[in-house]
């Protein structure tokens, strides 16, 4: 029985579309899908049928991918930023308005008027009391 191991894959974009991938620890294993996710499972693959006593389910990667152009990819890895940064701060936000939903709703508020006065649905406030 192996261990699970962490192996990094690069990815780079390629003409039409195409995702070649190559491992940084293991130069000789390759391979290529237009899918990410497929590349990802094949690469398990390879790593694995490289590395006899390896399974591909023992096989964590880590993913660093490029388009190619490093321009694009910056403003990729912004939009992934501030895509994260704003998933946390609607969950700050749900959680500092919960207990404002409960109260209103507890004080005879309508689920409307207190999703009006928090800036969302009142099918919203109704998921936000029930937390």
């Amino acid at each position: 029985m192996s261990t699970s191991r962490s192996y990094h894959v690069r990815a780079v974009l390629g003409p039409g579309g195409l995702w070649q991938g190559s491992v940084d620890e293991l130069s000789e294993v390759t391979d290529a899908h237009r899918s990410l996710s497929q590349l990802q499972n094949r690469m398990r693959k390879a790593i694995s049928q490289h590395l006899t006593d390896t399974s591909a389910e023992d096989v964590a990667l880590v993913l660093e991918t490029s388009t190619g152009d490093q321009e694009f990819d910056s403003t990729i890895s912004e939009a992934r930023d501030l895509r994260r940064r704003a998933d946390e701060l609607a969950k700050q936000a749900r959680a500092k308005a919960a207990p404002v939903a409960r109260r209103l709703v507890a004080a005879g508020v309508s689920h409307r008027d207190a999703g009006t006065l928090l800036g969302v649905s009142g099918a919203l406030i109704s998921g936000l009391i029930n937390d």
